[in-house]
């Protein structure tokens, strides 16, 4: 592979990196919506009955409250996920731009040694 190539493939890996950053950022983001977002209707249900249907009701949003919440958490760990592939990527983008100069100090030191320049 060049050292053309390898920066190229540098460049991809730290554009994928950015964009697995900010599908994290918008993940907790989304997350951090979700987050007790049914919990407002208790109060406001409170105030409007009472008795056996406003005890179901209450349960309900209990119980939805708790999956929305699961569901919040379930999107902030795949952000996480999302942040340790893009420090992969960024780590293999800087190994590739390592490469790419070590095959260029080699290509020039060849060049030198072979014109007769040592």
């Amino acid at each position: 592979m060049t050292p053309e190539e390898l920066r190229r493939r540098a460049r991809q890996k730290r554009s994928d990196a950015a964009d697995l950053a900010a599908d994290a950022d918008r993940l907790r983001s989304q997350a951090a919506a979700l987050r007790g977002l049914l919990d407002p209707l208790l109060p406001m249900s409170r105030r409007v009955w009472v008795g056996p249907a406003a005890q179901d009701f209450e349960s309900d949003v209990r119980r939805h409250g708790g999956m929305v919440d699961d569901q919040a958490s379930r999107l902030t760990a795949i952000a996480g996920e999302f942040d340790r592939r893009a420090a992969d990527a960024r780590h293999t983008a800087a190994t590739l731009d390592a490469q790419a100069t070590a095959a260029e100090f080699a290509v020039a030191g060849t060049a030198v040694s072979v014109g007769g320049v040592v």
